[in-house]
């Protein structure tokens, strides 16, 4: 089957000075008839190329492994449980809620059969301060802006009123539930084109009323690309709002609802804060001074004095303070050492009650609880066991495992390796290996290099259930934890940013070498994958050493850098990559832009870009246009794009989707890398 044709144009970009040819403009436009044509065209070269016995074999496999039960940990609300879980034979989550620790589960909300192709999904959901009522927000195909439903909880009936527009949003019940604060994007129409998911405020809902008439309590006049927190107090009267523009700072105002001011807390300060309460007291956990972060605390009647005067209630370690969450008596802190985790239980007064012990090279997989309750649940997982939750029980002082998965793979017939590399600036890089013990030695084998490198994600060693049948066929998984990440702090993430980026592509190529040097594979059987901000990592790299790898796929990727705050909300990116409308920091850009950085007569890797039409993260026109691109320059390895229609940048995805992504993914590095299936 021949190449798809991509026509080029004239089209050009004059920013500052500069001329910039954009020969594949054409395919921004999701909308033209074109447009679909060449997706359409593409969709079927890639089935061409994928859909073939490998990738019949790994869906079945694949769709075994799923055939399990997924949870996620319950939080305690007066007595009842509240939790997602996804049954064997379905695609979505649904909601839960168990009247007592031992009761019998009752289905509060169910999006499965919702729509034909299951892509209707639970967003977001928080449950009432007595438990009364639980609001939820439904998506639908892959778009993440959500409307927001009222379930009275003991009833399993829906209020009447919906709030349409919450795109992730954030809430906060007051005691008496009679409503809730909450974050909302704009009505359509109201702001323009193109800004619809930007323009976030906070509002109040009063139960019963309808969302129309609701109060306005902070975001007016703000900037258009500002994100937005909540915490609120105990007795309800004071509402923290985080407001971040960067993703190196941010802000914490205080909403008083007795006099309906708003007040900064923390503003202009350059550094990160996490407001939380207690009974008297405001907590915030903050690299202000500690680029590991530490827990400060100041009483609620002297909250607006100086910083400077709080009472250091967790001081700074010599390793990351990732979470804090808290509970009735207790903080529970989790730590990263290495990339790792530990966490460690502190009283309200910041002395340490236990360290948990975890097992080696693991992580924690969410810990839940409430303010107004004592026990709390936190999950562990690692590469070689899904999670296992763990119950807190404060009347017998103890943890016991409340539930675990069952584990499709043998733990005793697997290593996990947490080695180091220097990179090209002589910064030692960590990175996780992870293969079966009967590897063959002595030759090279399949690899696959993961890496993200930016807004301070933090990649941990966690199961990944999809690379299963990677594994079991003797295929590496390797994880590098570079600059632009957070695993050891916030100097970690700005040296990956802006005028550093080119440090985290160093990074990975780095580890890449190393894993080469050490003899785990070689630049015929090295593949590289990431998604997202780790979509545009391995396109660079791929782009910068096309001789060291022999397959890319770059999912939901980034790769127009000059064009990229003009789509979606990734204006809100600016301060991470930097803004091509600055002379400075353009110059920066065009360095390191895959798109503008691809060469004639140059070979590159096979690559798999994936995207979805319905991104409003990473607009799909960055994949197509890669695409496009490599395509016409490529002579002997495929470069091929699969769009799904009815998807976003990943959340909410059905199961069956998953699966095909997936099994895409694994048949184009088995066919690359030479793997026998």
């Amino acid at each position: 089957m021949r190449i798809p044709k991509s026509k080029k144009t004239n089209a050009t970009d004059f920013v500052t000075d500069f001329s910039i040819p954009d020969p594949y403009r054409w395919l921004e436009d999701s909308e033209s008839l074109e447009t679909k044509e060449w997706i359409k065209s593409q969709n079927s070269y890639t089935d061409f190329f994928l859909r073939n016995e490998n990738f019949e074999i790994f869906s079945n496999e694949l769709a075994n492994n799923f055939k399990t039960v997924d949870f996620s940990n319950p939080i305690p609300v007066k007595g009842k449980y509240f939790y997602k879980e996804r049954q064997p034979d379905d695609d979505q989550f649904a909601l839960y809620v168990k009247n007592g620790i031992d009761g019998s589960p009752v289905k509060l909300v169910d999006p499965n059969g919702m729509r034909d192709d299951n892509t209707i999904a639970i967003a977001f959901w928080s449950v009432s301060k007595t438990g009364k009522y639980l609001a939820y927000g439904l998506s639908q195909g892959g778009d993440e802006m959500a409307v927001m439903h009222i379930k009275n909880v003991d009833t399993g009936i829906n209020l009447s009123e919906q709030i349409p527009r919450c795109r992730h949003s954030q809430i906060s019940w007051i005691p008496d539930d009679s409503g809730f604060f909450y974050t909302r994007n704009p009505w359509v129409g109201t702001v323009p084109k193109n800004e619809e998911h930007l323009h976030t405020k906070v509002y109040f809902h009063k139960i019963g009323d309808d969302s129309k008439n609701d109060d306005l309590i902070f975001g007016e006049g703000r900037p258009k690309d500002e994100m937005l927190g909540l915490s609120i107090s105990i007795d309800g009267r004071y509402l923290a709002i985080s407001s971040a523009l960067k993703w190196t700072e941010n802000d914490i105002y205080v909403y008083d609802r007795d006099t309906r001011r708003t007040i900064p807390l923390t503003v202009g300060i350059p550094a990160k804060f996490s407001a939380q309460f207690l009974e008297d007291k405001i907590i915030i956990k903050t690299n202000y001074n500690a680029n590991n972060f530490r827990v400060i605390s100041v009483s609620l009647s002297k909250m607006f004095s100086p910083i400077r005067e709080w009472e250091e209630l967790i001081p700074e370690r010599e390793y990351l303070l990732q979470s804090v969450t808290t509970t009735k008596s207790k903080i529970i802190v989790t730590y990263l050492e290495n990339a790792y985790s530990k966490v460690v239980m502190f009283d309200h007064n910041g002395k340490v009650v236990e360290e948990i012990a975890f097992p080696p090279y693991s992580s924690t997989a969410g810990i839940s609880g409430n303010l107004e309750e004592d026990e709390f649940f936190y999950g562990v997982d690692s590469f070689t066991f899904p999670k296992i939750t763990y119950r807190y029980s404060p009347s017998e002082n103890k943890f016991e495992i409340y539930r675990k998965t069952d584990n499709p793979i043998d733990p005793d017939s697997y290593v996990v390796k947490q080695e180091w590399c220097k990179s090209k600036d002589g910064t030692k890089v960590p990175l996780f290996v992870f293969h079966r013990k009967d590897m063959p030695t002595g030759k090279a084998n399949p690899a696959i290099l993961y890496g993200y490198g930016g807004f301070a994600h933090i990649d941990t060693p966690k199961f990944m259930k999809k690379f299963v049948p990677w594994i079991e066929r003797c295929g590496i998984f390797a994880v590098a934890n570079i600059r632009g990440n957070a695993e050891f702090g916030e100097k970690w993430h700005k040296g990956g940013i802006r005028e550093n980026k080119q440090n985290s592509f160093d990074d990975f190529i780095a580890v890449a070498e190393h894993l080469i040097e050490k003899g785990y594979t070689d630049q015929d059987h090295l593949g590289i994958l990431g998604g997202s901000n780790g979509g545009l990592l391995v396109s660079v790299v791929a782009i910068q050493r096309p001789e060291l790898f022999k397959a890319v796929c770059a999912r939901v990727p980034l790769t127009d850098i000059v064009r990229f705050p003009k789509f979606g909300i990734a204006s809100r990116w600016i301060h991470e990559y930097g803004n091509p409308q600055i002379k400075e920091d353009l110059q920066n850009i065009l360095k390191w832009s895959p798109y503008h950085n691809i060469k004639n007569k140059t070979e590159y890797p096979s690559f798999l870009f994936t995207t979805a039409n319905k991104d409003t993260r990473v607009h799909p026109l960055h994949a197509r246009k890669m695409t496009a691109a490599l395509q016409s320059v490529n002579k002997n390895n495929p470069v091929l794009i699969f769009t799904e229609m009815e998807a976003g940048h990943g959340p909410g995805k059905p199961i069956k989707k998953i699966v095909e992504s997936q099994a895409f993914l694994l048949t184009f590095f088995a066919q690359s890398l030479e793997m026998e299936v």
